[in-house]
Formats: C-alpha cells, structure tokens, sequence
C-alpha cells in the first residue's frame, strides 16, 4: 500500500504532493532529486502568475493584430456575424499560446518570456530539460485545471514542490535556479 509519507521523503504541506511522491518512490525505487531540494527553489505562486500575465501580453499582441486585418473586434464578444471566422481565430490563438509555450519551456532556456523575465525554469523532476512532447503534455494539462474553476493552479499552494495540477500530470516543477543547490565539487580521485 502506498504511504503517505514514504521513508526517505521530504515531509511536505500536503497530503497530496506527499502521495503523489510517495506513488512515484513506491512504483519506481527511487526519490526524485527535486524532493531534495528546498523549498524555496521552486516558482511561488504570485511570481507564476506575473509570468502568465506577462506572457498573456506578449501574446496579446500578434492575435490583436490577427483579429484587426481579418476585420474582427480585438476582443471576441461571442455575437460575431462571422462564426466562421472567430472559430479560425479561437482555434489559431489556441496554436499559438500552445507552441510559443512548449517550444520556449523545451528550449535551452526552459522558460516562456514571463517565465524568463522572473528568474523562472521549467525542468523535469530530476533537474533536467523537458522535451517538446512533455512541454506541450503540460500545455494541455491546464485545460484541467481550468476545468475545475482554476482549483489546479490552486494546487501550487500546498504540494511540497509547490507543483500545480499540470506540472503534477506532466512530471515537471518550476523552479527558481538561482536557488538551486549546487552540485558538490568533484573528489580529486573521482576525475580519475
């Protein structure tokens, strides 16, 4: 049976970042190096949300300037005459916001703009680069934290690694690497 808190854990605010842990310890044998780390390595909730912001207004601009040469109001209201064309617009904006964030968070930079500008990286649970694949795993993962009133951004707040709901599904934290413990220098005898 899994155990909350698993011997070997860091003790973490919540039962469910513990689990959660405590599942991928329990299947796998072994403890993600980011559950070693401190907590205050990883991206906090108000800086998360001033990178989104950030990004929302980087983004903002080329779907404007989309909307006004197809001759559609810069904010869509719902009672367009031209269905047709708002849907090409949702569906191209949703194309949009998915490959600026996947191809950045993938990139050797690891963070959107926002994300970059607030000292912020995305990295999988070992302090590694995530792929293409994973980053866009992440993208769509925030569907679900919308779909539960926005509960899964919440989710940020109380998991030791301060993980949302999308970082949990697709196995990523965000951290802050300014704060990231620094690997030990190597033993003379280990260069050997």
């Amino acid at each position: 049976s899994l155990q909350p808190h698993a011997p070997g854990m860091t003790s973490g605010p919540g039962p469910v970042a513990s689990a959660a842990g405590a599942q991928f310890q329990h299947l796998s044998g072994h403890t993600p190096r980011s559950s070693r780390w401190p907590h205050d390595v990883f991206g906090g909730f108000w800086r998360r949300l001033a990178a989104a912001f950030i990004d929302g207004i980087v983004l903002f601009f080329p779907q404007a300037i989309a909307r006004v040469a197809l001759n559609l109001p810069l904010l869509s209201s719902g009672d367009s005459t031209d269905a047709v064309m708002e849907l090409l617009v949702s569906v191209g904006t949703l194309v949009m916001y998915w490959l600026y964030s996947s191809f950045l968070e993938s990139s050797a930079r690891q963070a959107t703009l926002g994300q970059q500008l607030l000292g912020l990286q995305v990295m999988d649970l070992e302090g590694r680069r995530i792929s293409f694949g994973r980053a866009t795993a992440r993208y769509f993962s925030q569907i679900l934290s919308a779909l539960i009133c926005g509960v899964g951004y919440l989710f940020n707040l109380w998991t030791s690694r301060r993980q949302t709901l999308h970082d949990l599904v697709a196995g990523c934290v965000l951290v802050r690497p300014d704060r990231m413990p620094q690997p030990a220098p190597a033993q003379l005898g280990e260069l050997a």
